[in-house]
């Protein structure tokens, strides 16, 4: 967060920290390994290579009452290296059957033929005689999977990436990183090559085209846990672990938005979720309707040299009165006054009872008194983990709960909190505005991390969706807390039901 630079506190957000800035040492570059590396023999394009000989003219996909083309017939496999492993095995297996899943989604959808994918290939980085293709070097592809359209070929790091993955966050992270690189042949199919964004470099920015292929990971991942994969597998832990997967290759947090920029990690989750909710043609319609990115750059040398990051004490002394008025106003505006209350670091066990109030997490809603209590203990946990914006939304999610109250709302079962976590979105959203109104800053906003922030935060706990009484919703994922907040930051208040 930043704040006025008045008592002597002005910083913002770190968006990475801990156990997930280890993970990210060998994980940034894995998704933008489709833009990382230069081609051997041609220039750069925005998806790294120069464009596929045989892809169609940008055009837009066909109408959705359009007779299908017929699908392709289903190919042996073509991926070559590996020796056999476990890893191996699933790769394959991965890229094979989403494959078979474009093979019959594509002209469902687009009313196109698909034309398969010329080749996978499985790479040793460490094999320098052998490089992969389309780039220079072998070391090229450490850690990495990329497409090349210029051959048509999507290869992997089979001995660092795969097994990285795997043992990371499972099979459904390898899922999510190939069927990302998929995603690229998918452009590619419909027109939107390196030829065209050579052509037209502002039309198609790298961060749309890698939110596109989020997008298009997002279908497949759908498609894997309905079933309609036979060869792959996923329970609902697994959208969890897809999207922790996915976040981790988010770009640096503050880094100056470039032509390089691949999103950060709210922008990914969200385009990931799109997908997944909204299918194929949700993820191609993203070009004539360019999604609203938030990777946004540091202001002030001050806030980068802070690392971001409030500290506690300062965060509540300025999250908690701008809440408070969000909050107040929200219900006000719906014609019921409320005087919302100050946050408190007092004790309110014995006037709602010890084990509803504490069951709530660090921040608690009391329903009896209207009072909005913190404990300091417990928020420092989740502050040093992931930063002053995690401990935020855990202060706006029970605001949230206050402002239910008054407008006569439940404020007990699934609901309440799922609408809790909904509207933390849209105070977010109203804090996202105000930065980009703001062109100097000077007031307490977002800043670089803070909804990388949330996202972490929303995907390691269920304290912002607890109700009242302390309770998660029935069957809750973070894949689903994170889906809930991003419809209020871009749907505000309506779109949660209030």
């Amino acid at each position: 967060m930043t704040v006025p630079a008045t008592g002597g506190h002005r910083g913002s957000a770190t968006g990475v920290t801990g156990a997930v800035a280890l993970v990210l040492t060998f994980m940034l570059a894995v998704l933008s390994g489709c833009t990382g590396a230069a081609p051997a023999d041609s220039p750069p394009s925005a998806s790294g290579e120069p464009p596929h000989p045989s892809s169609p003219p940008a055009t837009a996909p066909a109408p959705a009452s359009a007779a299908p083309a017929p699908a392709a017939p289903a190919p042996t496999s073509r991926v070559i290296g590996g020796e056999g492993s476990a890893d191996d095995r699933l790769a394959a297996d991965v890229v094979t059957g989403v494959e078979q899943f474009w093979r019959e989604e594509f002209p469902a959808q687009f009313g196109r033929r698909w034309v398969s994918i010329e080749r996978f290939v499985a790479s040793d980085p460490r094999d320098a005689a052998n490089p992969p293709p389309c780039l220079r070097r072998s070391l090229d592809l450490f850690n990495q999977a990329l497409y090349c359209p210029r051959l048509d070929t999507v290869a992997w790091d089979r001995v660092g990436l795969i097994p990285n993955l795997r043992a990371n966050y499972g099979a459904s992270a390898v899922i999510v990183a190939l069927a990302h690189e998929i995603g690229h042949a998918v452009q590619s199919r419909l027109g939107i090559d390196a030829s065209a964004t050579q052509r037209e470099p502002e039309r198609y920015p790298t961060i749309l085209l890698e939110g596109m292929a989020d997008c298009y990971a997002g279908v497949v991942l759908h498609a894997v846990s309905d079933g309609r994969i036979p060869t792959l597998r996923t329970s609902p832990p697994d959208l969890d672990r897809a999207l922790h997967a996915l976040i981790s290759f988010r770009d640096p947090v503050g880094a100056p938005v470039g032509s390089g920029a691949h999103g950060n990690a709210f922008d990914r989750a969200v385009a990931l979720i799109d997908g997944y909710q909204g299918g194929a043609r949700e993820c191609a319609s993203m070009m004539a309707r360019p999604p609203r990115f938030t990777e946004r750059g540091y202001r002030s040398m001050t806030d980068a040299a802070r690392g971001g990051n409030l500290g506690l004490g300062p965060l509540l002394e300025s999250v908690g009165p701008d809440a408070r008025n969000w909050f107040g106003q929200l219900a006000a505006g719906r014609g019921h006054a409320w005087s919302a209350p100050v946050l408190s670091l007092a004790r309110v066990e014995h006037q709602c009872g010890p084990t509803e109030v504490a069951d709530q997490g660090p921040v608690r809603f009391c329903p009896a008194t209207s009072a909005v209590t913190v404990s300091r203990e417990q928020l420092a946990s989740v502050h040093n983990q992931f930063g002053d914006y995690a401990s935020a939304i855990l202060v706006a999610s029970r605001y949230a709960l206050g402002a239910l109250a008054t407008l006569g709302k439940p404020v007990i079962g699934s609901g309440a909190g799922r609408t809790a976590v909904c509207l933390t979105g849209a105070y977010t959203g109203a804090l996202l505005d105000r930065r980009d109104r703001l062109k100097r800053g000077g007031a307490f906003e977002l800043s670089p991390g803070d909804l990388d922030e949330a996202v972490d935060e929303l995907l390691a706990h269920n304290f912002a969706a607890r109700d009242a009484a302390g309770r998660p919703p029935s069957d809750d994922l973070g894949f689903q807390r994170v889906q809930q907040f991003q419809v209020g930051v871009f749907g505000g208040p309506g779109a949660c039901g209030v």
